[in-house]
């Protein structure tokens, strides 16, 4: 890494950063994509973050996802510097019963993952709803890794943005969530919402990085937007550069950075 580069990222880690995309446990896909609780702990110390979103890996995988809400519970309950978000899976008949759980049980919030689950779009609008009723904001894992370097072997099927935009036309208002769509995506759901997607509906970074302009346009919405890696499936230092070096305002920068999320989340 140049020293640029590292003069970068330690203007970044100033910013106090809320990484709303982080996940414990495998990828089962690469072998080094892989976190325990200090090894999340050790990035937010390296890069200055006040706090993680987290959810667990086994939960995409899984046979269940009360498995690895309780592991993430065990590993990273205790400490201030995580916010835990369950996964829950749609297609699931207890699914209900999982969501109050995890309201009872003091997740900060509601992970859906479709394409991993192979949940009909349809299927999400009741969660979105119960979700509302609990007061949980919700994180829709539009997709975790780029599908152009997918592993071949992985199921996982990226929802059309027309089905997308649907699950939004029917939300509630509640937080939403949006993580990994990229930038020519976002644009084609304002598309199909008549350029009108609501303000409760935010979406990370991780996948919209790119050439240096993508980041100055982020101040044309600059509640839209809240800073997510994918750490550990991606490299978290790409959308960091690109958030630190984007053409924006320190307001807007510090709202991006963490501002919006610690609305969603405290």
């Amino acid at each position: 890494m140049t020293s640029r580069a590292q003069a970068l990222l330690a203007g970044f880690g100033e910013q106090g950063a809320i990484d709303t995309t982080c996940h414990l446990g495998q990828w089962p896909y690469r072998l080094t994509a892989a976190a325990t609780a200090d090894d999340l702990r050790a990035y937010a110390a390296r890069h200055g973050l006040r706090a993680l979103w987290v959810s667990h890996l086994a939960t995409l995988t899984g046979f269940d996802t009360r498995t690895g809400n309780e592991a993430l519970r065990r590993a990273c309950d205790a400490d201030p510097l995580f916010r835990l978000f369950a996964v829950v899976d749609p297609g699931a008949p207890t699914w209900r019963r999982e969501l109050a759980w995890a309201a009872d049980a003091g997740f900060a919030g509601v992970r859906l993952a479709p394409g991993d689950h192979g949940t009909p779009p349809a299927a999400l609008g009741p969660v979105l709803a119960e979700a509302a009723e609990h007061d949980l904001p919700v994180q829709i894992l539009f997709r975790l890794d780029d599908p152009r370097v997918r592993h071949p072997r992985s199921s996982a099927r990226d929802l059309e943005i027309h089905e997308l935009a649907d699950v939004v036309r029917g939300a509630p208002v509640n937080p939403l969530v949006l993580s990994g769509l990229n930038r020519l995506e976002r644009v084609e759901l304002g598309r199909h919402l008549g350029d009108a997607v609501p303000a409760h509906v935010l979406l990370d970074l991780w996948h919209v990085n790119g050439p240096a302009f993508v980041g100055d346009t982020w101040g044309e919405e600059p509640g839209r937007w809240v800073f997510g890696s994918g750490f550990p499936v991606q490299t978290p230092e790409a959308t960091m550069l690109q958030l630190a070096t984007a053409a924006l305002d320190d307001a807007t920068r510090a709202r991006i950075a963490w501002g919006n999320a610690a609305a969603i989340v405290p």
